[in-house]
């Protein structure tokens, strides 16, 4: 699952590149089996160590835990990068008291669109307040088992603003509202019982017939539409055959850099495009991609691992070799 979560995060680096695959954003497609990722992460987390309303709490530190430590690190670096390299650009003048505060509680970031947040300092990190969103409403489905009608709701959401009925961007790839579902998917794929494997195999054939349906013209196109039916296609078997899959202490290590990857590529372009104008061709992405592989590899092991034994003081058991090896990265985004 390691060596996955991190090639997931070059299809998200190289798509922020200008980057394109047969017409589709490759990062979007990735972006949705990192949801699936995390339902089946978080629900094996919450099935063995905070299934109880009272522990809840815990597992919202054990969250922020696993969030922060990088994110702050490298929101601060990118804030250094745009003062001293990039003055007076977009991303300059999102450098205010304001901005940096209401971005810091990582929930608003989510809902940037709706001017909540800033995005320009560390635009990936948008997708950290949906991850946080999912995590402030699925112990509560596990623990009073309201999965099957979150789910209903959520597709219902998706399937409007696929057709659509509602904003397709919003609604059927940034909100949770209409991405619940693609997270209940991969949490349906954890200890799999007949209804919930049943569901999600479902639930990636249709994608898969709205998928074609919309790239053969019976669908009209939508912001990103057909890369959300795809990566759902797509991510719904991969992930559930990679959760077979014994653990290796390379795959590991390799998922343990995909979080920093995922953040650092941005503040490694800020850092070219201060000297001089950057044309993304071969070369470039190649650098950009060895550069935030090397920087990752530093922040992981000096800025998270530290991190991981107050993680796990918060578990019960001790038992949390699927925690650790397989940890639900954040979101992608585009």
């Amino acid at each position: 699952m390691g060596a996955f979560r991190l090639l997931l995060a070059v299809l998200v680096a190289v798509s922020h590149m200008g980057k394109t695959f047969l017409e589709l954003n490759p990062g979007v497609v990735a972006v949705i089996s990192f949801l699936i990722i995390s339902g089946f992460v978080m629900t094996s987390l919450i099935e063995r160590n905070y299934k109880a309303p009272e522990k809840v709490g815990l597992f919202y530190l054990d969250r922020a835990l696993r969030l922060y430590p990088q994110f702050l690190f490298y929101f601060i670096a990118s804030c250094l990068v745009i003062y001293f390299l990039l003055p007076g650009t977009p991303q300059a003048a999102e450098l205010t008291f304001k901005t940096i505060t209401s971005s810091l509680p990582m929930v608003p970031l989510g809902f940037y669109m709706f001017g909540a947040a800033g995005v320009e300092i560390l635009p990936p990190a948008w997708s950290l307040g949906l991850e946080m969103c999912f995590y402030l409403v699925i112990p509560f489905l596990i623990i009073y088992r309201a999965r099957g009608i979150a789910f209903a709701l959520s597709a219902a959401i998706f399937m409007a603003a696929c057709l659509g009925f509602i904003n397709a961007d919003l609604y059927g790839y940034r909100l949770l509202p209409g991405v619940l579902f693609m997270f209940l998917c991969g949490s349906y794929l954890y200890k799999p019982q007949a209804k919930g494997l049943a569901i999600a195999a479902g639930t990636a054939v249709a994608a898969a017939l709205v998928f074609v349906a919309i790239m053969t013209g019976l669908i009209e196109r939508q912001p990103f539409n057909a890369e959300v039916t795809a990566g759902i296609a797509l991510g719904v078997p991969v992930v559930f055959l990679l959760t077979k899959l014994k653990f290796h202490r390379i795959d590991e290590f390799l998922g343990n850099i995909s979080y920093g990857v995922f953040l650092n590529h941005f503040v490694v372009m800020y850092f070219l495009r201060g000297f001089w104008p950057v044309a993304y061709d071969s070369h470039i992405v190649a650098a950009v991609l060895l550069s935030s592989f090397l920087l990752s590899g530093v922040s992981y092991y000096y800025v998270e691992r530290p991190a991981l034994k107050l993680r796990h003081a918060l578990r019960a058991g001790g038992k949390y070799r699927v925690a650790t090896s397989m940890e639900s990265q954040p979101l992608f985004p585009q």
